[in-house]
Order: structure tokens, then sequence, then C-alpha cells
């Protein structure tokens, strides 16, 4: 094959690759980007649970327990 030929193909062959990285790293960025927010999101809500004032759920409530110390 001619040589200049080869040359402008594996150009474009380059181009190519790059263009291709660079779409996988940007849709990999905003997965992460998202999955933070998600993960924010769920450590929020369960201080938010944590914090608040009512008792835990499904505990019951011990008035007439004879042993209650």
């Amino acid at each position: 094959m001619f040589a200049p030929a080869m040359i402008v193909a594996q150009a474009k062959i380059n181009e190519l690759h790059a263009e291709a990285a660079a779409q996988r790293l940007a849709k990999k960025s905003r997965s992460a980007r998202g999955e933070s927010r998600g993960r924010l999101a769920i450590a929020l809500s369960n201080v938010r649970s944590f914090l608040s004032l009512e008792g835990p759920p499904g505990l019951p409530n011990l008035t007439d327990y004879p042993y209650r110390g």
C-alpha cells in the first residue's frame, strides 16, 4: 500500500480512537456523578431518620413491662 495513504488511514483511526475514548470518559463521569448524588441522598435520608425525634419503628412500647428495672 502507498505510504502516504497508510499515514492518512492511521491518523483517521487514531482520531476515531481518541473520540471514542473521550465519549467513554464523559459517560463514565456522568454516571459517577449521578451515583455519588444517589449515595449522598441515601446518606442524608439515613441521617434524617437517625436524628428524628420518633422512636425506631417496630419496637413495642414497654409501659406495662414488669422487668423494666
